[in-house]
């Protein structure tokens, strides 16, 4: 192969590695008790609160889970307020557009 061809597969593929450092992991918006990798994170451009213009965010979505199911009974909704909650303090911000993100996720 041609070292211009090579200089070129170079280029492309830290270019698209480098993608998603774009996004800050270590800002991605998770649970404040997660202490390992998130194992299931969503890549979306998104504008939420305090943000002056819309920006790559990554969104672990396993510590989002127990929002967007629909609760059985009065124990998983007052679960899912708590959740909710404690989210909202960790991000200082609403989850609820969050949520709408990832439910609109394929």
């Amino acid at each position: 192969m041609p070292a211009r061809a090579l200089i070129s597969v170079a280029l492309l593929l830290g270019g698209l590695c480098s993608l998603p450092a774009k996004a800050n992991p270590a800002n991605c918006l998770q649970a404040p008790e997660r202490v390992k990798a998130c194992p299931h994170k969503l890549y979306r451009a998104v504008q939420l609160a305090g943000m002056s213009k819309p920006a790559l965010t990554c969104i672990c979505v396993t510590d989002f889970a127990l929002l967007l199911a629909t609760p059985a009974d009065a124990t998983e909704r007052l679960a899912q307020f708590r959740r909710k909650q404690q989210l909202t303090e960790h991000l200082q911000q609403d989850v609820e557009p969050i949520l709408e993100i990832l439910r609109r996720a394929p």
